[in-house]
C-alpha cells in the first residue's frame, strides 16, 4: 500500500491555495479554472444532490451523527449536513486555505451551522479508534496511489457497525485509447457537444491543473483494486457506473453482460461499507474522539484537551493551533514539513 508522498500533499496545498485567492479573492492566477460565479454553481448542484443522499441514507436508517467528512474541501457537504440533514460532525482536509474558505461559503449559502473543521493528513485521521458512526466523502480516494491506505483508516476510527459511504470516485477505463489530450476545465472542454463528450470519455486523456502540481490523480484504479481495499468491511453494497448510465453491483453483479459492460468502459464507482460488530454509543461530544496525530504513528491514542485557542495532547503535551477556526491536528513532522510558519507558532 503506496502511501501519498509529501511532495503530493504540498501539491495539493499549493494548488488549492491558488483555488481560494481566484474564487474567493477574485485574482485570476488559473485561466481554465471557475471564477466565483461559475465555482458557487457548481457547489450549490453538489450540496443538492448531498442533502438527496445523505436524506435517502438517513431514511434507511443509517445513522449519520457524528459524521466525518475527509476532503471536505470548502466544506460546502458537511454545510448541508450541519444545516439541512440534521447531522453534526467533523470536516478534514489537508488544505487549511479551503477549509477556511467554509466561512465564505457559510454567507454565500446562508448556512449559519458550520462544522469542526479539522486540517489533518487523511491517512493518519486524529481519531480514536472505534469512535464514529458515519465517515463519508466524495471525489477523494482517488487522490492516492492506492486508496487501501486511507480505506483502512476510516474503518479503523468507524465504530463497530459504523457506515462508510463514498462517491464519484472513477475507476479505470478498459476500453480506452489515449489518443489526445483533454483539459477538464478548458472552455472548450465544458462548452463541447454530446458527442464530443462521448468520444473523449473514449480517446482522450483526461489532464487538469491537479497533476501540474504534482497532486495524484488516480483514475487508473480498476476494479480489482477497489475490491481489495473495500474488503475490509464486513458488508459492501458499491455500484461501478458508465457514462452512458450502465451501472452494476461490484460484489453482486445481478446480469453478468452489464457488469462487464460497466467494467471495460470505465466510469464512476460508489458505495455504503458497513464496519463489523453490532453498533453500540458514540461519543456524546465529537471532541472526546480526537487523539494526538503525533503519538498515533507510534502506536498510542492518547485524548487532546482544549488549550489556549486550540489543542494539547494529555501524555506528550505537544499542542495543536486553531487558526480561524481550523484546527491544525497533523503529526509535528508533517506539520512543520507542510505549514511551517504556523507550525513556529507552537514549537518554538
Amino acid at each position: 500500500m503506496s502511501e501519498q508522498q509529501l511532495a503530493s500533499k504540498k501539491g495539493e496545498i499549493e494548488f488549492r491555495r491558488k483555488l481560494v485567492s481566484q474564487q474567493i479573492g477574485g485574482e485570476t492566477v488559473l485561466d481554465d479554472e471557475f471564477d466565483a460565479e461559475g465555482i458557487e454553481k457548481i457547489l450549490l448542484s453538489r450540496m443538492r444532490v448531498t442533502l438527496e443522499r445523505m436524506s435517502s441514507l438517513r431514511n434507511r436508517g443509517v445513522p449519520l451523527s457524528p459524521y466525518l467528512e475527509i476532503g471536505a474541501e470548502r466544506c460546502q457537504r458537511s454545510l448541508v449536513m450541519e444545516n439541512d440533514v440534521g447531522a453534526h460532525g467533523a470536516a478534514a482536509d489537508i488544505s487549511f486555505d479551503m477549509l477556511r474558505s467554509c466561512r465564505h461559503y457559510q454567507k454565500a449559502f446562508d448556512k449559519p451551522m458550520a462544522p469542526l473543521r479539522i486540517c489533518c493528513d487523511i491517512e493518519r485521521l486524529p481519531f480514536f479508534s472505534g469512535a464514529l458512526p458515519f465517515v463519508f466523502c466524495y471525489q477523494t480516494l482517488h487522490h492516492f496511489p492506492d486508496p487501501s491506505r486511507a480505506v483502512r483508516e476510516v474503518h479503523r476510527v468507524l465504530a463497530p457497525g459504523g457506515r462508510f459511504y463514498f462517491d464519484e470516485e472513477p475507476y479505470r477505463k478498459i476500453a480506452h485509447l489515449s489518443l489526445y489530450r483533454r483539459k477538464v476545465y478548458a472552455r472548450e472542454t465544458l462548452a463541447s457537444s454530446r458527442l464530443r463528450r462521448r468520444l473523449d470519455f473514449l480517446f482522450a486523456r483526461e489532464v487538469n491543473n491537479e497533476t501540474d502540481h504534482g497532486i495524484v490523480e488516480n483514475d487508473t484504479i480498476d476494479v480489482s483494486a477497489w475490491k481489495r481495499a473495500l474488503a475490509v468491511f464486513a458488508e459492501k453494497h458499491v455500484t461501478i457506473t458508465t457514462v452512458r448510465g450502465i451501472s452494476a453491483d461490484v460484489f453482486r453483479p445481478r446480469s453478468r453482460l452489464r457488469y462487464l459492460f460497466a467494467f471495460l468502459l470505465g466510469g464512476t464507482i460508489s458505495g455504503l461499507c458497513r464496519k463489523g460488530g453490532e453498533a453500540g454509543g458514540s461519543p456524546a461530544n465529537l471532541y472526546e474522539a480526537l487523539v494526538c496525530p503525533s503519538c498515533l504513528p507510534e502506536g498510542r491514542e492518547h485524548a487532546l484537551a482544549a488549550h489556549e485557542g486550540g489543542f494539547a495532547c494529555v501524555a506528550c503535551r505537544k499542542r495543536y493551533p486553531a487558526v480561524d477556526g481550523v484546527a491544525f491536528l497533523l503529526s509535528y513532522p508533517t506539520f512543520r514539513d507542510l505549514y511551517p510558519m504556523v507550525f513556529a507558532t507552537v514549537s518554538g
